[in-house]
């Protein structure tokens, strides 16, 4: 089971007279899902959600870089 957490931060500024809040949302990975995940670490992730009908859909597909363009090799040939 996961949750998502909400947060809000506060950062001062104008020798501390002012104030400047913004909120961040996040959801942990479960343990169970670490093995599967390391091999994406350190990458960059296009994210869609939707949700319906009261479930939530979150897919992260990795970005394309120039090492992918350079080395095609990441991809699988179903030939």
């Amino acid at each position: 089971m996961v949750r998502i957490q909400r947060r809000v931060s506060r950062k001062r500024y104008l020798n501390s007279k002012r104030t400047y809040e913004y909120e961040r949302v996040s959801l942990h990975i479960p343990r169970k899902y670490h093995e599967l995940i390391k091999p994406f670490l350190n990458q960059d992730f296009d994210v869609s959600a939707a949700a319906e009908k009261g479930i939530i859909v979150i897919t992260l597909t990795p970005q394309k870089t120039v090492q992918h363009v350079a080395d095609p090799s990441w991809q699988t040939s179903h030939a």
